[in-house]
């Protein structure tokens, strides 16, 4: 009931997005609170309820674009078993979570592109595979350990927030960096890119206690930390797909207007979600538009309602829209080009009322100024004036 919409999605993208030099790998929750689980047949595929994510519901693996955010392919998860680390394992044998790597970034093997994923992905046999597939990667390391060296780096001394250490091997595929890095606690990054150069300090502004006096107030801090060049790449890149989640979960918020007790009709709406979502990173990256997602949204809603894409254009309608031909197009506020938003026939806000005032559910109607036939439809730009004053529409 979605496998279709996923791999069509997955070809359009590979077919028609070039990504940046840099991809994303993380995960996204498609927002559920019916029933869950493999287990039920009426339930999500593989019902997913962490306490650390902000989402139940069903999981979908993805990668995007590490510059514009943009989806790039997709992977539902279907099944608990398909997210076991545990299972045993060979010295030779690839981890799921690189399995999973590898078919996120498949379209894109030997283009040299820099892969970053966080722990649930990251490995070093990991960062292997991606050398031989032709991208370079960086990583972030927790529990898959497993020839990384982790003994040593956990009790390597840092002094202070910035401080790294690092080492290197190599292979026949390429060098690796193995590398600590101390923020608030330690964070280990397995890389083969990037390098141990200072690159840009990051910097926060944080509450901290300057005055100790007893019921002194706190105090706004700048915080700069200074970073490797390889976790700066990371951190640049490795967002991508939160910020993408954010957008379309408290922004777009699809899955809190829409509700639905149909689990494949909230995962595809999830998807379509994505696609919105991406729509507004390209329209902002090719604009540079400092249009809101609100009102973007909201002009793409209209054009989407109110299209011909696929019929042919009714004659009266026609001819009450060329009335508006030779006047003000359809701008965004920066002054792009756009249908939808320039002036256009919408229906109207009013509503039929009796003589003693009561409001009936059935919309008022006027008198066209062009042919005096009764209508509901009126000017977007000009239909509030004459409302207000009780005029024609």
């Amino acid at each position: 009931l979605v496998d279709d919409f996923v791999k069509n999605f997955n070809d359009h993208r590979a077919e028609t997005f070039i990504p940046s030099d840099k991809i994303c790998v993380d995960e996204s929750i498609s927002r559920w609170y019916g029933l869950g689980g493999y287990w039920i047949n009426l339930g999500l595929p593989q019902y997913v309820a962490i306490d650390r994510k902000p989402e139940n519901g069903c999981e979908i693996q993805n990668s995007a674009c590490g510059d514009s955010g943009v989806m790039l392919r997709l992977k539902l998860v279907k099944t608990a078993e398909a997210e076991d680390h545990n299972v045993q394992e060979d010295e030779n044998s690839i981890p799921h979570g690189a399995k999973v790597l590898r078919e996120l970034v498949q379209p894109w093997v030997n283009t040299e592109r820099i892969v970053c994923a966080d722990s649930y992905f990251a490995s070093v046999k990991a960062a292997r595979l991606m050398l031989q597939l032709g991208f370079r990667f960086i990583g972030v390391v927790k529990t898959a350990t497993k020839q990384f060296p982790m003994a040593y780096l956990s009790t390597v001394e840092l002094a202070a927030r910035g401080d790294t250490k690092a080492v290197i091997a190599n292979d026949e595929h390429g060098d690796y960096l193995a590398f600590v890095w101390m923020d608030r606690e330690r964070r280990y990054f397995i890389a083969t890119a990037g390098s141990m150069e200072a690159g840009s300090p990051y910097q926060r502004t944080r509450w901290r206690q300057v005055n100790q006096e007893q019921n002194a107030h706190p105090e706004l801090v700048d915080l700069e930390i200074p970073q490797p060049k390889a976790a700066e790449i990371y951190y640049a890149t490795a967002s991508s797909i939160d910020q993408h989640n954010r957008c379309r979960q408290d922004d777009l918020s699809i899955e809190r207007k829409l509700g639905t007790w149909d689990w494949s009709k909230r995962v595809n709406l999830s998807i379509l979600g994505m696609c919105v979502v991406d729509s507004w990173f390209v329209y902002r990256g090719c604009t540079g538009s400092l249009e809101s997602q609100s009102d973007f949204y909201t002009a793409l809603a209209e054009e989407l309602i109110d299209n011909t894409f696929e019929q042919a254009v009714n004659a009266r309608r026609s001819s009450a829209r060329s009335l508006f031909a030779a006047g003000q197009s359809a701008v965004s506020p920066n002054g792009f080009a756009r249908a939808g938003v320039g002036p256009h026939l919408t229906p109207t806000k009013r509503k039929r009322k009796r003589n003693d005032g009561t409001i009936l559910k059935h919309l008022h109607q006027g008198r066209c100024t062009v042919c005096s036939l009764k209508t509901i439809m009126v000017c977007s730009v000009c239909h509030d004036d004459a409302e207000e004053n009780g005029g024609d529409l």
